[in-house]
């Protein structure tokens, strides 16, 4: 590889990391309720008063995803009150994780979307993690343009 292209590369690589770090700072809730018809209506209720701030920002047959900022809590304060809470929730499983560059995307998209709303489902358009004019104003700043490719 050329001094070039590796130097393209690294420039590449760091400002996505960099719109990771400013938009996708939190991390992903994703919980899955038991039953063949699940109420999860006390699930929703729970993570609002257990979880200041989290949005919901999926629902299907069982499934819930929240996205959650750092700011708002710690990985282990997220799995000590999803484990203490497992059973009386009817929660079959949970994952946690860091917000991905691929979600960071997802949600931009999800945004922009005026296609069929039925595929959309996302539950509160208007209070995603990312607003879309502080991304513009990111993308840009001189400051923050370190090359083009």
């Amino acid at each position: 590889m050329n001094c070039l292209v590796a130097s393209s590369l690294y420039l590449i690589l760091k400002n996505l990391k960099a719109i990771v770090q400013k938009f996708g700072d939190g991390y992903t809730i994703v919980v899955r309720i038991g039953g063949s018809n699940p109420d999860l209506k006390p699930v929703e209720d729970f993570f609002s008063h257990a979880f200041p701030g989290s949005m919901l920002k999926e629902k299907h047959r069982g499934m819930l995803q929240y996205q959650l900022r750092s700011s708002h809590s710690s990985l282990a304060r997220i799995f000590s009150i999803l484990s203490k809470n497992k059973k009386k929730l009817h929660i079959e499983d949970y994952s946690v994780s860091q917000t991905t560059l691929d979600q960071v995307f997802v949600n931009f998209a999800k945004d922009q979307s005026d296609d069929d709303h039925l595929k959309d489902l996302s539950l509160h358009k208007n209070q995603t993690v990312v607003d879309m004019s502080v991304l513009t104003s990111f993308l840009q700043d001189e400051k923050v343009k370190e090359s083009y490719v």
